[in-house]
């Protein structure tokens, strides 16, 4: 029975992942390159002169934060190499991905990799997390990188228990007042992180971040996915499925942070001192799943078929949150989640748009 689970969450380290589902179905998150790609272009030729005389020796260095197993940023990372060697054909190139999951992915992306085959390319994988110091590339990058990963929070700072709501399992979720205490952590952790990039970038270097963000209203990142999770976990409480406890402590530990949010933190003068915010815009992408699909929904199979992809989307970014919140002789009911997850997608077919806001940051070259 439910009463008799007690979750033990609290004792266990909370270091969500993403799985190894997320390469496969990330569609949507590729699609940013094409927002992206253009402003790395134009900061590429902008700096032209620097990296032809840059010696052939000394390598460009290029970071992927929140990288995952490295394929989502593969071909982006392809067209930026080919812009560089158009200017320094002989410049060697060191790509640098940093993330907390387990190096297996990478490596086995890595080894047939595209990028793996160009001259002069080297790649080293970081387990780390984002908002840790990086003395392996202190002043010495040249153009950061980050999509989607930056709503994560930093979980080491604070107790388990931070991340814990009796009915809802992510903060944005919540009405404003019980929301406020993400918002303060979210910018603590955004500090850190900027200054932390700040000391690794070599002066005039600059940072891309696609931020998944919070567009008002219903306007957040895979709002359907959240929620359809918050009201299937109700609902196997009320089925004696979960314990209180449980339901309490599934929770993601994350915060989509709004434009003004962010723009707001940029203009602080400790951050201004150091960096400056050169282009800033928010926009939506639709969800690449249900945009090919939303015009077959009569086909059962097709329907079947997005409900399925929709739940693996979903399953990609939650599932190690999930499994953290449940207790130990209940972590099988992760499948009964996401297979009734599943069936409300294919009961009410819907999309999972990205709202992003695009910031590009350059270091400012402070005067001798």
């Amino acid at each position: 029975m439910a009463d008799k689970k007690k979750s033990d969450s609290t004792s266990l380290p909370y270091s969500p992942t993403m799985t190894q589902d997320y390469s496969w179905i990330s569609d949507t998150a590729r699609a940013v390159e094409s927002i992206v790609l253009p402003k790395i272009i134009s900061y590429i030729r902008s700096i032209a002169p620097r990296i032809a005389d840059m010696h052939s020796e000394k390598p460009l260095v290029i970071a992927d934060y929140g990288a995952d197993d490295g394929v989502n940023s593969s071909e982006m990372f392809e067209k930026i190499i080919a812009q560089i060697r158009a200017v320094n054909p002989s410049l060697k190139i060191r790509l640098v991905y940093i993330d907390i999951a387990d190096p297996d992915g990478f490596n086995k992306f890595w080894k047939t990799s595209r990028l793996a085959q160009l001259e002069g390319i080297e790649a080293e994988y970081i387990r780390r997390s984002f908002y840790e110091p990086f003395p392996e590339i202190s002043g010495k990058l040249n153009i950061g990188f980050s999509s989607t990963s930056l709503h994560w929070l930093n979980t080491k700072t604070v107790k388990a228990d931070f991340f814990q709501h009796p009915m809802c399992i992510q903060a944005n979720q919540l009405a404003n007042k019980e929301r406020r205490k993400f918002v303060e952590k979210w910018r603590n952790d955004w500090r850190i992180f900027l200054h932390e990039c700040a000391a690794e970038l070599v002066e005039g270097g600059a940072l891309f971040m696609a931020n998944l963000a919070n567009l008002g209203g219903d306007r957040w990142p895979a709002s359907a996915g959240y929620n359809n999770i918050r009201d299937i976990c109700q609902e196997l409480q009320r089925e004696g499925l979960l314990s209180k406890e449980e339901l309490k402590a599934i929770f993601v530990p994350d915060y989509f942070a709004t434009p003004q949010e962010m723009k707001a933190l940029m203009n602080e003068a400790d951050i201004k001192r150091i960096l400056f915010l050169k282009s800033f815009e928010d926009m939506t992408v639709p969800c690449a799943y249900f945009t090919k699909s939303q015009n077959k929904l009569g086909d059962p199979e097709e329907r079947a078929r997005l409900a399925t992809t929709l739940a693996h989307v979903v399953r990609a970014w939650s599932k190690s949150s999930v499994a953290i919140g449940l207790a130990s002789n209940n972590k099988g009911m992760i499948e009964e989640i996401y297979s009734r997850l599943r069936d409300r997608f294919y009961a009410n077919p819907c999309g999972l748009p990205y709202q992003y806001c695009m910031l590009e940051v350059v270091k400012r070259i402070q005067s001798p």
